[in-house]
Formats: structure tokens, C-alpha cells, sequence
């Protein structure tokens, strides 16, 4: 089954019957091992609360190192711009620092001006 990422907080039941209610709040992340809730969350991506995730083992990776967000077919996902606090671009929903640029020192360059001697009678 499939991996979702809540986007909007809403409550969602916690069993087939409904009978139970948790809310979900953003970046949660919701494993869908039973057919109803796979059923119920695709629901959620239609009206724009969920997205679809890929979770890959990242034990490895540091834990400040930002890493991009990927569809299931391992493209990037862009960021939504209706959702000004969350960055779907990357995991964990926030987008690393950006680097502040350093001005590359460049030298004027200087041509030889070509002299011609004119021909004198």
C-alpha cells in the first residue's frame, strides 16, 4: 500500500467503521495497510488535504541535510504555492537556507590596439 503526507489538518477515522477519530496534523505521515484507509486517503489527495509519498530508508543521512521530495515515479515534487507554510518540495516541509553568493574577482582585460603605418611618398 501506499504512503501519505497530510497537507491541510482534518480528522480522520481510525477504524473501518468510523467509530474512532484522530486529527491529523500537517506533515504527519500515514501508512496505509488497510484498503479502506488506501480508499479514504485517495480521497484526501482529490480534494487537495494529502499528498502521495515516497519513503525511502534515510537512517544514513544526517540529520540537517535536507533532502528533495519525490513522487512514486521518483521525480521531484514541486512546491504548492497554496500552501504557504509547508514546502512539499522537501521532506520534512521546510526548504534548506540558501547560501549567500560570493562575487567572483575579475580582471579587466586589455587589448593591444594594432597600429598601421601608412605608407609615406
Amino acid at each position: 500500500m501506499a504512503t501519505y503526507k497530510i497537507l491541510v489538518p482534518k480528522p480522520m477515522a481510525t477504524t473501518e467503521e468510523g467509530t474512532d477519530v484522530e486529527l491529523l496534523t500537517v506533515d504527519t505521515i500515514v501508512d496505509t495497510k488497510e484498503e479502506w484507509k488506501e480508499k479514504h486517503m485517495k480521497e484526501w489527495v482529490n480534494n487537495g488535504w494529502a499528498m502521495e509519498v515516497k519513503v525511502e530508508d534515510v537512517s544514513d543521512l544526517d540529520e540537517g541535510e535536507p533532502v528533495r521530495a519525490r513522487n512514486d515515479k521518483g521525480h521531484y515534487v514541486a512546491d504548492d504555492p497554496s500552501t504557504p507554510d509547508v514546502n512539499e518540495a522537501w521532506e520534512g516541509g521546510k526548504a534548506p537556507e540558501e547560501k549567500k553568493e560570493t562575487k567572483k574577482k575579475t580582471t579587466k582585460k586589455t587589448t593591444a590596439k594594432k597600429t598601421t603605418k601608412k605608407a609615406t611618398k
